[in-house]
């Protein structure tokens, strides 16, 4: 009987698990595969267990990739492939519009929330509340730079849009370099993570999946720190483009 209610608890694992991958690939039919089969487990999709423990709302991997697959400023070859992703995006929004008789839904956590799994400053950490890069607000200070330019990158880092949106309003400049590498600015910082992430995390990815299907193989916890960078770094460049000058 142990034996037995072990092997079950790990086939609805694996189950979740694959939840999660058809949620993430914009992979309908899977995901209706799953709710028919394994009403059980689907029933559960708002309180997926990151590695951690951590509680999740599997529907946010829909709002991610709303996210990520909006803009149309991709190279003309790659636009079919980003328009593709983005159809598939809508067909999930509207099967949750669905799902839940609601026609109006939205992302409901912050980044921040979810820092452990991508590169964001603990907003609840003192210490590196104190840091930009890798050195102290006061040790720039010393070097001549404005605070309301250090705190500017250090929001960024701890992802808290409302503080951002503040500084930058009150004239905070996103485009001072704060070592001498031209790639230590504030803009520079997102800019390049949006970069590294869609070109050799995300796309990789999604274009795999597109070509082979659903395969079980994916590790979930690089998976979700993938989606959920490049979100929330989209997101935040989006807010810093307004204030470009």
């Amino acid at each position: 009987m142990i034996k037995y209610y072990l092997m079950n608890e790990k086939i609805t694992e694996n189950i979740f698990n694959d939840l999660f991958i058809a949620i993430y690939f914009n992979d309908l039919e899977k995901v209706i595969d799953i709710k028919n089969k394994f009403p059980e487990v689907y029933s559960k999709k708002e309180n997926y267990l990151l590695e951690g423990n951590k509680p999740f709302n599997l529907i946010n991997l829909t709002f991610f990739n709303q996210t990520i697959w909006k803009d149309n400023d991709w190279k003309d070859d790659i636009m079919p492939f980003i328009q593709d992703n983005r159809q598939n995006t809508e067909r999930m929004l509207n099967f949750w519009k669905t799902e839940l008789d609601k026609n109006n839904i939205q992302m409901e956590i912050e980044y921040n929330q979810y820092c452990e799994y991508f590169y964001c400053v603990d907003p609840n950490d003192s210490e590196e509340n104190e840091k930009v890069i890798l050195d102290t607000i006061p040790y720039f200070l010393e070097k001549g730079f404005q605070e309301i330019d250090l705190m500017l990158y250090n929001r960024v880092a701890c992802f808290d849009f409302i503080e951002t949106k503040k500084l930058l309003e009150n004239g905070a400049n996103l485009d001072i370099h704060f070592y001498d590498d031209n790639c230590s600015s504030t803009l520079s910082h997102v800019g390049a993570e949006c970069s590294y992430l869609a070109t050799c995390e995300v796309i990789p990815d999604f274009k795999l999946y597109k070509e082979k299907g659903f395969v079980n193989v994916y590790c979930i916890t690089e998976r979700f720190s993938n989606l959920l960078g490049l979100a929330a770094f989209e997101d935040m460049y989006d807010l810093l483009e307004k204030y470009i000058k």
